[in-house]
């Protein structure tokens, strides 16, 4: 049997997200919508009502995405059984603290109660897969996939797993894959992996032009989400440098000028490093200004916006290929 035809055979029915926080619940929104059945499991009875919330603020943009036929949230469930959340289950998204021992020690425990051929993925923010798999009996099965939040918005799962969980690897593709997810998986392990690896340099210069009292903070994320965040919802920063010259055979010469524009001082210096008084600076403005009135009206936005990007770039894209299909 071939690994695609492997792939193809395995079904997975049965999700565990272990972990009730504020990642663990948008994986439990994001399994309901493509018709799974979910078991939620966090040690906090409490966090029940949070799931439930959470699932509550979700649906909108989960009926404006587009639920499976079967979904609903009648198939997610809550418990405080740690054995009872991993039976008969086929796939497990882990989502405890960012704490490294935390986690090592919690991959340990659900590899000792899984069938030895169930994926366990991490939503781990930036920890390498070889450290997190340590201390399992069958580490093969264990790999990084990272989610952006929340994940039933943001499609994104970035999975690294090493060479020494390529097969895991492999299913784990194909099953985000089949739950509307965009897969980008790494060719060997790096701390905080893609996406927030970008992320953490884009804040390294959001806080170097705040140290250099360049604007207020409003005005820089208007320039990120009015500027380039606009063109980078539709294609990567090499696809939108790319157009930067009319003429594509002038390529090689642009990226010699950004280089010369990056020695000019189009970047924070190399010295600059953020102290602990200009972050906790940076955290009083964020929450006297952007967040001055709370959450719920960014979360109504962002849930909002994204899904109608979402939707129309499927759109666009499926008329684009319907025009190169009729032109070929």
């Amino acid at each position: 049997m071939s690994k695609s035809e492997r792939r193809d055979a395995r079904k997975f029915t049965k999700v565990t997200c272990v972990g009730g926080g504020v990642i663990g619940a948008g994986w439990a929104a994001h399994f309901m919508r493509a018709g799974l059945d979910v078991v939620v499991y966090d040690q906090a009875a409490e966090r029940e009502s949070y799931l439930r919330e959470s699932l509550a603020t979700a649906m909108p943009a989960l009926i404006d995405l587009g639920m499976a036929q079967d979904a609903s949230p009648e198939r997610v469930f809550f418990t405080t059984d740690f054995e009872e959340a991993l039976q008969g289950t086929d796939f497990v998204q882990e989502s405890g603290p960012e704490n490294i021992e935390t986690k090592v020690s919690l991959l340990s425990e659900i590899d000792a109660h899984t069938r030895p051929d169930v994926v366990i993925a991490s939503s781990s923010s930036g920890f390498l897969s070889s450290k997190l798999r340590s201390r399992a009996k069958h580490p093969e099965r264990i790999l990084v996939g990272h989610p952006f939040n929340p994940p039933y918005l943001i499609p994104l799962v970035e999975i690294a797993g090493g060479d020494a969980a390529r097969r895991a690897a492999d299913d784990a593709s194909a099953f985000y894959r089949s739950t509307g997810c965009e897969v980008v998986e790494l060719d060997r392990e790096i701390d905080g992996y893609i996406g927030n690896r970008i992320q953490y340099a884009v804040l390294r210069e959001v806080l170097y032009l705040m140290s250099q009292d360049v604007a207020d903070l409003e005005s820089i994320d208007r320039a990120i989400a009015a500027g380039p965040a606009i063109r980078w919802a539709v294609m990567g920063l090499s696809s939108v440098l790319f157009l930067g010259k009319s003429d594509p055979s002038l390529w090689g010469k642009f990226v010699e000028s950004l280089g010369r524009e990056m020695d000019r001082g189009y970047i924070a210096p190399a010295s600059f490093q953020p102290d602990q008084a200009l972050l906790q600076n940076y955290a009083e403005q964020v929450a006297k200004g952007i967040g001055a009135n709370g959450q719920a009206g960014l979360i109504a936005l962002r849930n909002a916006g994204v899904v109608g990007i979402r939707s129309e770039l499927q759109r666009v894209r499926a008329t684009l290929a319907g025009a190169k299909h009729e032109l070929g």
